[in-house]
């Protein structure tokens, strides 16, 4: 009875995949079933409502057979090798971390130790040469920070960075992929549209779906910053090093810039170039423009997938219209040109609606503040501290507001703190992910003795794939216990051999763990 029920289960379950197989319909990668906001399916070439609000996307479901026995073993080999060098990697991670924190340690112990106040930043004190000292004052430049392009200058700015942005469509593809009963696995390819602020110009040609989505437009500006000269406290000069740790940024007006391109328009902190339709790519005033010299200047040739093939298209800069002719293109791009000519096509107003093609600039700065700092002073010039433990553990903080150097120090040793515990996570995750490659080929062997068997198969993978993962977790835990604990008898004795005992429990708990397993399976 129990030989018929499983025969009859294995017979229902091939009835079963094989009129699934037969009753999907077989989607190629190229002719996409279209999606709107619920997921519904619709016909080939039919867009679903999208969601609007200048943002759409589809979907197209494709068919993967599972891979055979060779590739299975051949992928689970290939893991093997690389497995152990990622383990390495790890075991590296973790011995030196523990190095690089206890030597952050000891230098900020010293630094805590060795510094002196400099009490009076308004004039050099040679007998403080070569000393790590310790003030606060307010930051001051000797030549401000200046935008030439827009004539925006801040006096009391450390820097400023001009920040520009083009309004385009970006493309964000997904998969979902659902195991069948068959075997093969059913993968969903979805693509959202979205209009987004970008810091570079998106290339629609390289889209999945060009037709709807077609990006142009240039940028007038580049995003830039412009730092000032002579930052200082008092008499003494910050080096570049403690300069950068001063990063509170905060927004400039836009009405600040004393040379705004013609064309151009203010709204609040943004400076906005903006298209029409009749103008796609043309930025009034801000070196948009049309297109003069060789004809071919005007297009792109780029290759295109149409229909599973790969084919030569041409791309009109202006508009971003696609011709499978050379000369088409050619034709579309003059009329563009002229189009974009004439002096009726005007730059619209700002409506509160981006259109692709804008562009919009805004200015932040970094403010003089006041600031206090623990350096390292030579001459008139504030600059890193070298501590005895060695190159790369130098003391140089500065930090805004008026902050006590034992505020200042603790602060970095919580960070180093916070650090060395963010590095051990790391380390412990590599030797995970290497023991799980290692142990793959275990899988795969499981998967091509059982994974056949209706019902019990498939549950019996899940048992043994569980077991592996709990092993991986126990094997990085014992490889990174002693890892670390050798570290730190290396560099700290007491808390080394400690940690190293209590991964030789947990490894002996282990191994008793599994005996008594293996003692019950002879008995039974």
């Amino acid at each position: 009875a129990t030989l018929d029920s499983c025969t009859s289960l294995f017979i229902n379950s091939f009835e079963r995949g094989m009129r699934s197989r037969a009753n999907r319909p077989q989607v190629s990668m190229n002719s996409g079933r279209y999606t709107g906001g619920g997921g519904d399916m619709y016909p080939s070439g039919e867009y679903g409502g999208g969601g609007g609000g200048g943002e759409d996307s589809f979907s197209h479901t494709a068919y993967e057979r599972s891979p055979g026995i060779g590739a299975k073993v051949g992928f689970s080999l290939t893991k093997l090798f690389f497995g152990p060098f990622l383990i390495f990697f790890g075991c590296m991670l973790l011995f030196y971390n523990e190095g690089w924190a206890v030597k952050t340690h000891r230098s900020l112990n010293e630094a805590l130790d060795n510094y002196v106040p400099l009490r009076d930043p308004s004039k050099i004190d040679s007998s403080l040469d070569d000393k790590l000292v310790y003030l606060t004052e307010k930051v001051e430049v000797d030549v401000p920070a200046i935008d030439p392009d827009f004539g925006l200058q801040r006096n009391n700015a450390l820097s400023i960075s001009r920040n520009v942005e083009i309004y385009q469509w970006v493309e964000i593809h997904k998969k979902e992929r659902r195991k069948l009963s068959n075997g093969e696995t059913e993968v969903r390819h979805i693509y959202n549209y979205q209009q987004k602020w970008v810091k570079n110009p998106v290339d629609s040609g390289n889209f999945h779906r060009i037709d709807g989505h077609e990006n142009y437009g240039q940028l007038p500006f580049r995003t830039e910053t412009f730092t000032a000269d002579g930052v200082r406290l008092g008499v003494y000069f910050l080096s570049n090093a403690l300069t950068r740790q001063i990063s509170s940024r905060s927004s400039v007006p836009a009405s600040e810039a004393k040379k705004v391109p013609a064309g151009a328009e203010i709204a609040g902190n943004t400076i906005y170039f903006l298209t029409d339709a009749g103008t796609k790519g043309q930025i009034t005033g801000g070196g948009g423009g049309s297109t003069a010299g060789d004809p071919n200047d005007a297009i792109d040739k780029t290759i295109v997938e149409v229909d599973g093939e790969d084919k030569i298209m041409y791309k009109v800069k202006a508009t971003g219209k696609l011709f499978s002719v050379k000369e088409k293109a050619l034709h579309a791009a003059a009329q563009s040109t002229s189009v974009n000519s004439q002096p009726e096509n005007q730059v619209r107003r700002i409506t509160g609606e981006a259109k692709v093609g804008d562009v919009r600039v805004s200015f932040t700065e970094v403010r003089c503040t006041m600031a206090s700092v623990l350096a390292r002073v030579k001459g008139d010039i504030l600059s890193m501290w070298p501590s005895q433990q060695g190159p790369g553990y130098d003391i140089g903080i500065l930090v805004s507001g008026n902050r006590s150097a034992e505020d200042m120090i603790s602060g970095a040793q919580t960070t180093n703190h916070i650090m060395c515990w963010v590095k051990r996570a790391g380390g412990y995750v590599l030797n995970l992910i290497g023991f799980s490659m290692i142990t793959q080929i275990i899988s795969t062997a499981g998967d091509i003795t059982l994974n056949w068997i209706p019902f019990l198969g498939p549950m019996s993978m899940s048992i043994i794939n569980l077991g592996i993962t709990f092993a991986n977790l126990i094997l990085a835990t014992v490889v990174s216990l002693p890892v670390a604990a050798v570290a730190w008898i290396y560099y700290r004795p007491v808390l080394g051999i400690s940690m190293l005992l209590g991964s030789m429990g947990l490894f002996y708990t282990a191994s008793q763990a599994g005996g008594r397993v293996n003692r019950g399976q002879k008995v039974g």
